[in-house]
């Protein structure tokens, strides 16, 4: 569990006020009688005020707590709320990010297969133009073959 400084000082001064009133001459001090003149109250006689001072302290003190208490309360359910907030924002920012990885693979795809096809024209027109060749070079072999029987025919050899 972890205590902030205020939870501290506080327990602190708890403490501390025990301390002072365990011995029985700081008791008699917080209950002796004094004059106490309040305004618009009048003046008041025999009245403890040290016991009045001390529980006075101990109501800010409380007072204290409950407003540190309250305000770290709701510092967590900020923190809480943005957290919910910025994991849907997360959610929706990857469902985004999905869709647009699909469509890039959609495309991918497409052109893939339009590159293929591309590729499967020229293959077949290069299968023709290769066959072409063949029968290209077959031919002028036997030209060059005829050519080269006439000479030597002629030359004769």
């Amino acid at each position: 569990m972890r205590f902030n400084l205020n939870t501290i000082l506080l327990a602190i001064l708890a403490v501390l006020t025990i301390v002072f009133l365990i011995p029985a001459e700081n008791r008699n001090t917080l209950t002796a009688p004094h004059t106490l003149s309040i305004p618009g109250l009048g003046v008041s006689q025999s009245v403890p005020v040290g016991t009045y001072l001390l529980v006075g302290w101990l109501l800010t003190a409380v007072l204290f707590a409950l407003v540190n208490t309250f305000s770290r309360l709701r510092r967590e359910a900020d923190s809480a709320r943005i957290l919910r907030d910025m994991e849907s924002l997360r959610s929706n920012l990857d469902k985004a990010e999905g869709s647009r990885f699909a469509e890039l693979q959609a495309y991918l795809e497409r052109r893939l297969g339009e590159i293929q096809s591309q590729v499967a024209a020229q293959g077949s027109g290069a299968a023709g133009g290769t066959a072409r060749l063949d029968t290209l070079r077959n031919e002028l072999a036997a030209d060059i073959g005829q050519l080269d029987h006439y000479l030597k025919r002629k030359l004769g050899e």
